[in-house]
């Protein structure tokens, strides 16, 4: 029994034992697996750390079904109303350059690339943009037979520029709702779509319009990219794709979108991740790959519908953007009731533009923003918020700091204004959020919004053919920016031109006689007559300040390039031969004019031939039939000056003025008058004034020179001389009297050298 109880205590020590270690190793295990979770625990909460600074948030919403119903709805609504704008709308006064581009590049493609014949165009460097929209068109265009002077082939490309200006509106929306809900997606494309210079160009402009559908789509397509990186979904990544393709494919500008994919992803990627994650890979790894495959892919894919990128991707994409920001081409502007050249627009031109002429919704909603911004970001995603922002202010900066050519307001960077109307969508509908339950200030902000949207609508209702000319209330409407800045700057009006004449039976398919029209947008006048009258009705180009130099039965005269004082001294359209003009809200934006004879037309013909004894009479009876022809004065007064009447020639000149105070030719008949009468200080008086408004005049800086070398003054003779050159460099008599007064200064060889020069240009 002792032996027995002895082994029981053994074999009780042993487990005793065996227990002890047994628990030392669940012990230990433990420990590991505490260690393990410390461990990862840890981790968790270094990746949290990262994560935190990159904070994505679901906008809660009421009523979110009825929202995103309502969108669609919209949307569809939109698309059809868009569409049916645009087949009514006219010509641009830039599509004779697009014609010709898109013929180009259909042939391009059909040569494979051996036709390169249009990228040489006379009319500017066409060759630098890109030809996606132009081979989408003229591919259309081939496919159901239509030509150029078919009013078919212009619905075409309307119609495709409704299609691009409603994706412009759509992706808006999209990204509204993507940051703040569907009720801000129905707020923004309600603001996109409402905004008449957005539709206006929406209509019938081929090259701005579809440049800013492909940059806000990309946009959108950012957002969500950021999300889910590491490895976003394929479809996003198509969508990204397909976003800068367009944009590149319209303008090399689009390199601007993968210069905000390494800005956008790289700020991401730090938030997420921090600068450990730079030595992650399976962070980074992904995160570069789907990121370089987003910006090459969209590069190449709209690199394909670039002929003149193809030939030299590189080199020619940097010519491009330096073409783009320094546009060489110089075109006359009005702005702030002074001509200005594009080149030469002031730092304040940009601003200016799109304060009075940016509906009032969206200004005020850019002030809600930075009034309420607190709470937005609070309720938003704030690296959505800071995408949307900069994507419309860094551009416009940008090209105000950069000094770039800017023609015709803020077409240029209308690309940047569906980013705003994100932020002012997104703004008031915060304000709807914020103060639902206080009745007042809910139903007030309704009304002030309602009450601007109204406003740029009833634009567009009252001007379905052309809500481009729009002007806020801030400007004083279109009323208060006649003479201060352009209006229907392309032309588009042309054709509700046509559409009175027709419909008062001027001009018809079946009309017998023969109708001449001459006007300052006569490519798009052209393409309408052209084919549909059987040649009955014939145009051609003329100035409307050298109107008589062509013979015409009709004028159509749109107000481009005539200048402030004229418009705004009630002389414009001339009184006596307007037939008929095309308003915008009661402001005329194109004149028709109306020869009744031939008087002005014959007696500027026999003025040109130094005939005044046939000239003179005739301008008398058009001066008395219609004192209001500025051109008759003008002329008349040459002519006196020309057979030595001079107080008759003081009369006429001063009549000019009287109906046009900024007409260079009458101010420099005046000046000669007081040249010739020796009255050199009144002279003087008349030519710096002539010069204050046309810096340009090279006539002023030949009578200064002449006044000048009366009074002995060389130095300033020849300074002023130099300048008659500077400014028209074929100006003969300028090189024989730089001659003469380098002859006076004892300078034989530039005496020489000058008057050589005249004598290459004709002189004797």
């Amino acid at each position: 029994m002792a032996k027995k109880s002895s082994n029981k205590k053994q074999q009780t020590r042993k487990q005793q034992i065996t227990n002890r270690k047994g628990n030392k190793k669940l012990s230990a295990s433990a420990k590991s697996r505490k260690s393990n979770i410390t461990a990862k625990a840890k981790v968790t909460a270094t990746k949290e750390a990262y994560t935190s600074k990159l904070i994505f948030r679901e906008v809660e919403e009421t009523r979110a079904d009825f929202w995103r119903k309502m969108f669609w709805g919209s949307s569809a609504f939109i698309l059809v109303v868009t569409i049916v704008l645009a087949l009514g709308s006219g010509i641009n006064g830039d599509d004779y350059f697009q014609n010709d581009y898109a013929d180009g590049v259909l042939d391009f493609y059909q040569t494979m690339g051996q036709d390169t014949s249009f990228f040489e165009n006379p009319r500017g460097p066409i060759k630098i943009y890109g030809g996606l929209f132009e081979i989408t068109t003229a591919l259309s265009n081939k496919a159901l037979g239509n030509e150029v002077n078919d009013h078919a082939y212009h619905d075409i490309r309307h119609f495709w520029n409704a299609l691009f200006g409603f994706l412009a509106m759509l992706f808006t929306g999209l990204t509204a709702q993507k940051i703040g809900g569907w009720r801000a997606g129905v707020i923004a494309l309600a603001f996109i779509f409402l905004s008449p210079r957005f539709l206006g160009h929406s209509l019938m402009n081929p090259k701005d319009i579809p440049f800013a559908a492909g940059y806000i789509m990309a946009i959108y397509f950012m957002l969500p990219f950021v999300q889910q990186l590491p490895k976003p979904n394929w479809k996003i990544l198509l969508g990204l794709i397909l976003g800068v393709a367009i944009a590149f494919g319209v303008r090399a500008g689009g390199v601007l979108l993968v210069a905000y994919m390494v800005l956008f992803f790289g700020l991401a990627f730090l938030l997420k991740y921090g600068l450990a994650g730079l030595g992650q890979a399976k962070a980074i790894l992904p995160s570069l790959a789907y990121s370089l495959a987003a910006a090459i892919g969209g590069l190449v894919l709209g690199m394909l519908f670039w002929p003149y990128g193809l030939l030299d991707p590189i080199a020619h994409t940097q010519e491009a953007i330096g073409g783009f920001s320094k546009f060489a081409y110089g075109i006359r502007m009005l702005f702030d009731a002074e001509m200005i050249m594009g080149t030469e627009a002031p730092p304040e031109y940009l601003p200016t533009w799109m304060l009075k002429t940016v509906p009032l919704f969206s200004l005020l909603g850019l002030v809600l923003f930075a009034v309420f911004s607190k709470n937005i970001f609070n309720r938003h995603t704030p690296f959505f918020l800071f995408i949307a922002l900069f994507t419309f202010f860094f551009p416009v900066l940008y090209v105000i700091a950069r000094g770039s050519t800017l023609y015709d307001g803020w077409r240029h960077l209308i690309f940047a204004y569906p980013p705003l109307v994100v932020v002012a969508a997104i703004a008031w509908n915060n304000i709807l959020h914020q103060f639902e339950q206080q009745k007042a200030v809910f139903y007030g902000a309704l009304a002030l919004m309602t009450i601007s949207v109204l406003e740029s609508a009833a634009f567009i209702v009252r001007n379905p053919q052309f809500p481009y000319v729009y002007f806020n209330p801030i400007a004083g409407g279109i009323q208060g920016a006649f003479g201060e800045y352009e209006t229907d700057y392309w032309g588009v009006s042309v054709k509700q031109g046509l559409d009175w004449m027709e419909k008062e039976g001027i001009i018809g398919q079946n009309m017998t006689d023969t109708v001449v029209i001459m006007s300052n947008f006569s490519d798009a006048l052209g393409k309408y007559v052209r084919k549909k009258y059987n040649g009955k009705v014939r145009s051609n180009y003329v100035r409307f300040r050298q109107r008589y130099d062509k013979e015409w039965d009709y004028g159509f005269f749109a107000s481009r390039f005539v200048p402030s004082s004229y418009l705004k001294s009630g002389n414009w359209p001339p009184k006596s031969k307007t037939v008929h003009s095309i308003d915008a809200n009661g402001v005329p934006i194109l004149a028709i004019l109306k020869n009744d004879d031939n008087k002005a037309y014959l007696g500027v013909q026999a003025a040109k031939k130094q005939d005044w004894a046939t000239a003179i009479p005739l301008l008398e009876q058009e001066a008395q039939k219609y004192p209001d022809n500025e051109i008759a004065h003008t002329e008349l007064a040459r002519g006196y000056i020309q057979t030595n009447q001079l107080d008759q020639a003081f009369t006429a000149a001063n009549n000019a003025l009287a109906i046009e105070e900024e007409n260079m030719q009458a101010l420099n008949l005046l000046a000669l008058y007081h040249l010739r009468k020796n009255e050199l200080t009144q002279a003087e008086g008349v030519l710096y004034r002539s010069l204050e408004y046309d810096d340009r005049n090279a006539v002023a800086y030949y009578y200064l020179a002449i006044i000048a070398q009366n009074k002995n003054d060389l130095s300033n003779a020849i300074n002023q001389a130099l300048k008659a050159i500077e400014k028209n460099a074929k100006f003969k008599e300028a090189y024989q009297l730089a001659a003469q007064i380098y002859e006076k200064m004892g300078d034989a060889q530039n005496a020489q050298r000058y008057l050589q020069a005249y004598q290459s240009l004709g002189g004797r």
